[in-house]
């Protein structure tokens, strides 16, 4: 889940950072991390904007915890964690403003309210400070299949790994050389930038401005070089041939594909949707233009959509730091005024190829839902004075709505194989 959260992640800034001029500073500084994928972080998200308005967009005036809410959502939250490749990373999410969990009885003692995750393949332990145990949740597990014989474990998660080695040499080589040219990229000098270790970086201040407009054209730049670009069409074409050959691996011998045929497959399906595509925005591109777009966006309400990122990079094309800040401003058919929205993230990456060091929780010292459902007294692992009790209750209800769906789906098959 880490691993293709990163992957999809990495593709979109570098998508973002186009290879125009300074961008692509950018774009090689993100280059970096997907070769050395291993540092520490620290970041703070929240939401800004008329936050204090949105209680009149559900025509529900805010009373004494709604306004908890808001201060919740404005203080946001703080991020702070290891990255040891692009599969493995330690997590800690704090609470800027825990007041709402206190009020109702979800937290206690002096630290702010926060969670612990330690990402690990398919597998994420969670936990708060309040609790003895970790939360195992298995990514790669479903109650469904997990009797399913056919499939080997170790070809699975083999398959697994080429699919996403297969995606990463994908975005290095064909995304980093993406050409759209950005129309408002400015170099903005020197800057030192204090990290959290202490230490002093000194880089170069890149600034990105992009608006509703710009995003539109981004889209059908994308699009269009997508369908048209051979190196797409491979990828697509050895994805969908690798894992067509997979599956049908998994068959009785007189099933299975063989690798041409698996390939000659995936070439007629991928061909088939890339022409559609092609003939689609051709179509598209004749009726609407990236003005009209505009026009018909606000006319729905949208007026605008403006995204300024600041990214600080060092001589040795390391992002020590980037800031987003990301507004959107509405207005719907029973709303008096627009209103405006907004995400801000401001993110440091420090001391790469040399992050802190952590354990990954043992089998002790877990339980996954499974077991809790079976032993319903380790719930007691997690604190009844912590939120995190609650989501371990509703995990464990929804495991046993998954073995009764599991039951009725044995019984349904079994009275298929009678009446046959």
């Amino acid at each position: 889940m880490w691993k293709k959260g990163s992957a999809l992640l990495l593709a979109g800034m570098l998508a973002l950072t186009g290879c125009a001029g300074e961008a692509s500073l950018v774009r090689d500084s993100i280059v970096t991390t997907i070769d050395k994928p291993n540092y520490d972080f620290q970041a703070t998200v929240k939401l800004t904007g008329d936050v204090d308005k949105l209680p009149e967009l559900f025509d529900a005036p805010a009373d004494e915890q709604g306004f908890a809410i808001l201060n919740a959502l404005k203080a946001g939250v703080t991020v702070k964690g290891s990255q040891l490749d692009l599969e493995n990373a330690k997590m800690s999410f704090e609470a800027n403003d825990d007041k709402l969990l206190r009020d109702n009885g979800l937290w206690s003692g002096d630290s702010k309210a926060s969670i612990e995750a330690v990402f690990s393949s398919e597998r994420i332990f969670v936990k708060s400070p309040l609790d003895s145990k970790y939360l195992l949740l298995d990514s790669g597990s479903d109650l469904l299949m997990e009797e399913n014989e056919q499939i080997d474990p170790a070809k699975l998660q083999e398959f697994k790994r080429k699919v996403y080695d297969l995606t990463i040499n994908f975005i290095k080589n064909y995304v980093s050389k993406y050409g759209y040219k950005l129309n408002n990229v400015e170099n903005l000098g020197a800057a030192t930038v204090q990290l959290p270790n202490g230490e002093k970086a000194e880089t170069t201040h890149i600034a990105i401005k992009l608006d509703a407009k710009e995003l539109v054209n981004m889209f059908f730049y994308t699009a269009n070089d997508a369908v048209a670009n051979e190196e797409v069409k491979k990828f697509a074409v050895d994805l969908l041939a690798f894992t067509g050959t997979f599956f049908k691996d998994q068959l009785p011998e007189e099933e299975r594909l063989t690798e041409a045929e698996a390939r000659k497959i995936a070439e007629e399906q991928v061909t088939y949707i890339l022409e559609a595509a092609k003939e689609w925005l051709a179509e598209t591109g004749k009726l609407y233009t990236a003005d009209k777009i505009v026009e018909e966006l606000k006319a729905n309400g949208l007026h605008a959509i403006d995204w300024k990122l600041d990214f600080y990079v060092t001589k040795d094309k390391i992002p020590v730091q980037q800031v987003s800040e990301l507004s959107v401003t509405f207005q719907n058919e029973d709303m008096t005024a627009p209103l405006t929205l907004g995400l801000f993230a401001d993110q440091y990456s420090y001391n790469f190829g040399k992050a802190a060091k952590y354990e990954i929780p043992s089998a002790d010292s877990a339980l996954t839902p499974a077991q809790l459902y079976e032993n319903p007294e380790a719930l007691g692992s997690f604190s009844e004075k912590g939120f995190f009790r609650l989501l371990a209750e509703s995990l464990v209800e929804d495991y046993a709505e998954q073995i009764e769906l599991k039951k009725l789906w044995e019984e349904e098959l079994e009275a298929l194989e009678e009446a046959e």
